[in-house]
């Protein structure tokens, strides 16, 4: 075997051990989101209801944080074939996002429908989202 080739393996092991690494550490900055904000919720109320003006604010330092950086790094981290299928992805979810939730607006405000329900939208976005990306990467 030649060396380049090793290189070659050893670059893209580096590759996929950082992408991990920056995983990781975005899902680890949302389990401490889910925790804290679970921690601080009021008894009997609903997913993130009665949470503290303060915890609000440092949740969603950590939030914008995490998601700058974290995207910043994982761009870098990514090559360009990868950036293209999540490009693809983040542009087919929000279509659906636009097409989804002006739909339900229009037809709540015609009385067909009960008022959008947000969190719903959101995780059916991030649904199509992580669907869009996984056909993209997995197909043949």
């Amino acid at each position: 075997m030649r060396p380049e080739s090793r290189d070659g393996l050893a670059a893209a092991k580096a590759r996929k051990q950082r992408l991990q690494l920056i995983i990781a550490g975005l899902m680890g900055a949302g389990a401490v989101l889910g925790f804290f904000s679970a921690m601080f919720e009021v008894d009997g109320g609903g997913f993130m209801e009665g949470i503290p003006a303060g915890w609000a604010i440092v949740a969603s330092v950590i939030l914008l944080g995490a998601l700058g950086y974290g995207g910043w790094r994982y761009n870098l981290a990514t090559d360009e074939l990868d950036r293209r299928d999540n490009q693809w992805a983040c542009a087919v979810a929000l279509n659906v996002y636009i097409g989804g939730y002006a739909s339900w607006y229009i037809w709540w405000r015609g009385g067909l429908v009960p008022e959008p329900q947000h969190q719903t939208i959101f995780v059916a976005t991030m649904a199509v989202m992580l669907l869009a990306y996984g056909y993209k990467k997995l197909r043949p």
